[in-house]
Parts: structure tokens; C-alpha cells; sequence
């Protein structure tokens, strides 16, 4: 693959949804979309609205747990994200060597890539509901090449928005948004975050100032890291598991 191992990659993602660029333009510490932010006896809880459903994330500081709610406001029914335990001392890492490349991300976007003719993939992502990730292997060939590629830069991408945030703003910050992102995107619509959502899990961590800008752009590089995830299983020829 011609430019797998390139040292810098664009940006640019192919689906360019809304959600995103909302959540992107947002200004750095603030809350929009009418948030309000609680806290009783360790248990912070943060909701927002989008007129069309009520999102409401609990952050269990004392048991270290993360959790969102979504409320259908036409119909008042209530759907439960996973809940997801904090893990603090989580060592994400990219280890290569002369045979394997591996990347993983706080928010469960993973690849395995295994050199050789041709080049093997292995990619993984949060499953809807428990814990663990799905999964799938794929040789890379024409019919996959160029999703295969963008898989790779929007995952690295999202590695990079982490370990960045957690350079400036701490490890126990960046694992907790990334809990509460997989327990979102295990209720949201076709795993999507939408910016009401994103907007009340970076709430509930507590997060102010550019902390708040720079978790809201992990939140976007989980949705295109979705996106991408399907755009590669939908191509593709030759799965296999």
C-alpha cells in the first residue's frame, strides 16, 4: 500500500457531516444547547437538549462509572448507554514490528495491520451494548485500498486528539470523556454522537476552559472513525474473521 506509512495525514474525511462541523466550531469553553450540570454526593450529571431528544450523562466519580441516557422528548421513552467503568492506568500505545503495526485508541478504534503480500487488516471497534469490541479481518486489495487508508488516518487522527489532550490536560480527564463517548455511542442512532450528546458527556467530566474544545474534537473523530469502520466493511471482498 503506497501510502500506509506515511508520517502525516490529511484530514480531510469524506463523509463531512454536520454534527461534526458543529461540533468543531464550538468555542472552547463553553456549553451551548442549554446545558445544566449537577453534582450530589460524587455523582455529577449533565443534560442537554437538541429539541429532539434529552441527553442526560452521570459521572459516578466515587465508583469511577460513566453512563448516558437518551430521552425521546416526542415519546418520553428512555434508552441506556453501557455503563462503562474509568480505567485510569489503560496503556494505549502504537507497537510495531517488522511484521505487525498496531493502534489503539482510548474510545476503542483499533487496527492491526500485518505486512506481507498482500497486507492483512484487522479492525475493531465498541460494541452497541456489554463490554468488548467488534470485529473484523480483511486482506487489503483494489476493492478496499483506499478505505483501508482513510481507516487508518481518521484512527490516528483520533489517537493523536488523545494523547494531546492528555498531555495538556491529564490522563484521568481524556479516560473518562472516552468512557462516556462509548457509552453514547452505544445509544445513539447508528452509533453517531450528535453535538447535544457530545456536549453533555464533555459536561459531566467536569472539563472547562480548551479542555472542552479539545475533548468535543475527540467526540468528532469517534463519529468519523465509524464512518470510516463502515465504509471499509461495506467495501470490502474478502472479510473473514
Amino acid at each position: 500500500m503506497k501510502r500506509i506509512f506515511k508520517s502525516v495525514f490529511s484530514l480531510v474525511i469524506v463523509f463531512s457531516l454536520v454534527i461534526c462541523t458543529t461540533n468543531v466550531s464550538m468555542a472552547a469553553g463553553s456549553f451551548d444547547l442549554g446545558t445544566s450540570v449537577t453534582e450530589v454526593n460524587g455523582v455529577r450529571t449533565a443534560v442537554t437538549t437538541d429539541g429532539i431528544s434529552e441527553y442526560t450523562t452521570v459521572y459516578d466519580t466515587v465508583e469511577n462509572t460513566i453512563q448516558m441516557f437518551v430521552r425521546d422528548i416526542e415519546t418520553d421513552k428512555v434508552s441506556a448507554g453501557s455503563l462503562e467503568a474509568i480505567d485510569e492506568e489503560v496503556a494505549l500505545f502504537i507497537g510495531q514490528t517488522r511484521s505487525k503495526i498496531h493502534q489503539d485508541t482510548f474510545c476503542n478504534y483499533e487496527y492491526d495491520i500485518w505486512t506481507g503480500n498482500p497486507f492483512e487488516w484487522n479492525l475493531e471497534r465498541s460494541k452497541e451494548s456489554g463490554s468488548g469490541q467488534f470485529y473484523f479481518k480483511c486482506n487489503e486489495n483494489s476493492s478496499n485500498e483506499n478505505e483501508l487508508d482513510k481507516w487508518k488516518e481518521v484512527v490516528d487522527t483520533l489517537n493523536d486528539l488523545e494523547w494531546s489532550a492528555v498531555g495538556k490536560y491529564g490522563m484521568a480527564l481524556v479516560t473518562t470523556a472516552a468512557s462516556g463517548f462509548i457509552s453514547g455511542m452505544a445509544v445513539a442512532s447508528g452509533g453517531i454522537l450528535t453535538p447535544a450528546a457530545i456536549t453533555s458527556i464533555v459536561a459531566a467530566t467536569g472539563a472547562t476552559g480548551a479542555s472542552v474544545h479539545a475533548l468535543i474534537k475527540v467526540g468528532n473523530a469517534c463519529n468519523n472513525c465509524l464512518l470510516a469502520y463502515w465504509e471499509v466493511y461495506y467495501a470490502t471482498d474478502n472479510m473473514h474473521f
